[in-house]
């Protein structure tokens, strides 16, 4: 949620975050607990729209309650009277106090505890606190609600993706030598908060020459010239992120990356064509991976096909040869990103955002890819439409 201080909740976040919580109370039936305490941010906002620091939210059968401090006492004013959350202002690194009492005026005796997120140490001082109780570990009960987004979280995602494609357009429109990656970095972040991106979903990337063949490389000063120019990017409203890849040839591309650029792009088209329900996310991964195997560059594809995305830029579930037993649903949020990277000569990877339909996926991402349209020339380096 965005700033709305002093603010009604609106009423598609309210009826979001109900639907939401009733969905997390029937997946809590299945364990042992009386309510569970949600201690990871990204969490919290899925579940009530609320972003803030060293705060938690306690599930019940009947209740939300969020125990923060009062730093966040205004801000929370209009969550106060909604049915998405009640409001307990606690002690600054002393919420387990607050939690200990929320436990016992509500009769929990067993709360579930998020162990995947959840520190040894918090945990430690939570059940120190819950004299009359005992903490139970859960793994995944809220993040694997969020693998199937809702309207409203599909809405932002595209959003967050039309953002990126805009402020990419107009920041290679003032790409001009001799830039370095970082500045080029910096005017396309600018050029996404201008549109209202929050920020980037990730460290952005920006890779020249040799560099794009590192797959996760830093942006640095590495000066553009002509080559390759490999560019992963996303930005995020609302909450949401948005991620893609494109690779560009600065004047021309060198041969060797040209040879590779089809391959990846077939292998992409081929991966999205094998997104849809009832399909494994180890088969996605094996219909784009077989075409570079193929083509002789397989080692040099060195990781899943993609992931899930939502309000973290990497969520569950994953693109890759061991994800056997998990099958794509409605709804489900990833990212198809092939690559071939050679070492010393350059990289090439192309990523989109999918949504998985119920005949198929749609794919939420809109820039151009076709070779022909990727060469930047600069000071005239606007390429393509976008939404």
């Amino acid at each position: 949620m965005t700033d709305k201080t002093n603010m009604a909740l609106p009423g598609q976040l309210i009826q979001a975050c109900e639907r939401r919580q009733h969905r997390l109370r029937q997946a809590m039936t299945e364990h042992p607990i009386d309510a569970l305490l949600v201690s990871n941010p990204k969490d919290i906002h899925y579940l009530t729209g609320f972003v803030g620091h060293d705060s938690v939210l306690m599930v019940t059968d009947s209740a939300a309650v969020i125990i923060t401090d009062p730093r966040y006492d205004e801000f929370l004013e209009p969550w106060r009277g909604t049915q998405v959350a009640e409001v307990v202002m606690g002690t600054r690194h002393r919420l387990e106090d607050s939690v200990a009492a929320q436990c016992k005026s509500r009769g929990v005796s067993r709360l579930g505890i998020e162990a995947e997120w959840l520190t040894v140490s918090a945990r430690t001082k939570v059940a120190a606190a819950l004299t009359q109780g005992q903490v139970v570990d859960t793994v995944g009960l809220v993040g694997r609600l969020r693998w199937v987004k809702d309207e409203p979280e599909l809405a932002a995602i595209e959003r967050a993706g039309s953002i990126q494609c805009d402020a990419l357009n107009a920041a290679l429109s003032r790409f001009e030598y001799p830039m370095t990656e970082r500045e080029l970095c910096a005017v396309l972040e600018y050029e996404m908060k201008t549109r209202g991106a929050s920020g980037p979903s990730f460290d952005t990337m920006v890779l020249a020459g040799p560099n794009s063949a590192i797959i996760h490389a830093l942006t640095g000063e590495t000066r553009i010239d002509q080559g390759t120019l490999l560019i992963d990017w996303g930005a995020v409203f609302d909450g949401y992120c948005s991620d893609m890849t494109r690779t560009f040839a600065v004047g021309e591309f060198p041969e060797k990356v040209r040879e590779i650029y089809d391959i990846v792009a077939e292998a992409q088209q081929a991966g999205i064509d094998a997104c849809r329900p009832g399909r494994t996310c180890a088969e996605v991964d094996a219909a784009a991976r077989s075409i570079i195997h193929r083509a002789g560059y397989g080692e040099y594809f060195g990781h899943g096909l993609g992931h899930g995305l939502g309000l973290d830029i990497h969520e569950d579930p994953y693109f890759n040869e061991l994800a056997t037993d998990i099958v794509l649903e409605p709804g489900m949020v990833m990212t198809v990103e092939p690559g071939i990277y050679l070492p010393g000569t350059g990289g090439v990877r192309i990523e989109d955002d999918v949504v998985i339909t119920p005949d198929g996926c749609r794919v939420l991402t809109d820039f151009p890819k076709h070779p022909d349209e990727m060469v930047i020339e600069p000071a005239t380096a606007t390429k393509g439409s976008t939404r």
